[in-house]
């Protein structure tokens, strides 16, 4: 429980820190300047430009002018400059990132370069910065790559919800895990009763009954705060004001000692079988064989299902096994106590 617990603090803690730690880029040498008036030999003005490559104005006139921008080229490297069209023609949002997908994969091939790229689209170009920086994202993994601070800003959005997001679902799972445990705890609880102690807390419950005579009742409830609840069953004196737990959350029958089972012939059984009663587990049928007589009455517990019809499924075809019908049966008082061991009895159908 205490490493549950250390665990969901440390994923609270860590969404704390998501922002600051996904926005430290915004420190370092891969953002755009603000203003660029000159370039180091190994630097490239990245700008947007018109479909035409008329470079007649904005950041593409001044590649023009100071960084060997070609009059006439739309896309691609001139110079000290890389040009990528965002305005004119038939230009979309879908060409854009194409060009700049080109853009990238250029940027991939030449690391001896550092490219310096500006707010393409987001000035004449009338595009958002939304709309232009998530086409970055791949761009952003590039050590010679800046991108302008509102660019890493929206980018970081992104990364800021994909982490929230995981962190959300593995926080989901681990107080489904606390849930199961304290679940697992208030079943423990009812364990630990005694039978007078479990009959007046089953009263307490909205149970389900079935009469069984003599002031005996099979009951059953749900209860959303205990794991498995729906599983678990119990037989309930009202004459002795006891009850018992007959099939636990688990669906396992642990109140059967080994002393409760006359283990002649299980040696013969399949090992599968074998583990089933040793493991104590109840897969298939388990239940009281009609009501009670003179304070006994008979139990039975299938420890193997017909395997030519338990695996049918008429929909879908399942498929077929040669195990055989085997129950054990015995029968018990009205203080849950055996009076007659649990045998095996093959039954065919």
């Amino acid at each position: 429980m205490k490493e549950l617990l250390n665990r969901l603090i440390a994923l609270h803690k860590s969404g704390e820190k998501i922002q600051e730690t996904t926005l430290l880029k915004t420190n370092e040498q891969n953002v755009t300047p603000e203003w660029i008036d000159t370039l180091k030999e190994n630097e490239i003005f990245v700008f947007g430009c018109r479909n035409s490559g008329r470079h007649f104005d904005g950041a593409s006139n001044f590649a023009l002018k100071h960084f060997g921008a070609v009059m006439g080229q739309r896309e691609g490297r001139q110079g000290q400059s890389y040009a990528i069209p965002t305005i004119g023609g038939t230009i979309g949002l879908n060409e854009i990132s194409k060009s700049v997908d080109t853009f990238t994969k250029y940027a991939a091939e030449h690391p001896e370069l550092h490219f310096l790229v500006t707010p393409i689209g987001c000035g004449g170009g009338c595009c958002e910065v939304w709309e232009i920086a998530p086409m970055f994202r791949k761009a952003s993994k590039l050590s010679n790559v800046s991108l302008p601070e509102d660019f890493w800003i929206e980018l970081d959005k992104g990364r800021i919800a994909e982490i929230k997001q995981k962190l959300a679902v593995k926080c989901d799972a681990l107080l489904d895990m606390v849930s199961e445990f304290f679940g697992e705890l208030r079943f423990m609880r009812l364990k630990m009763m005694s039978p007078n102690q479990l009959y007046k807390e089953l009263r307490g419950k909205d149970c389900h009954t079935i009469p069984l005579s003599e002031q005996m009742e099979w009951a059953e409830f749900y209860d959303a705060a205990i794991t498995g609840s729906w599983n678990a069953e119990y037989l309930i004196n009202h004459s002795a004001k006891s009850a018992y737990i007959l099939l636990d959350n688990k669906k396992r029958v642990r109140w059967i000692k080994n002393r409760d089972i006359n283990w002649s012939g299980f040696q013969d059984l399949p090992k599968e079988v074998q583990k089933r009663v040793h493991r104590r587990e109840c897969k298939y049928t388990f239940g009281i064989i009609g009501e009670y007589e003179n304070g006994v009455t008979k139990i039975i517990w299938q420890i193997s299902p017909d395997g030519r019809f338990h695996y049918l499924d008429k929909y879908y075809g399942g498929k077929t096994t040669d195990e055989k019908n085997i129950w054990l049966q015995g029968v018990i008082d009205t203080n849950c106590r055996f009076v007659k061991k649990l045998q095996i009895n093959f039954k065919e159908d």
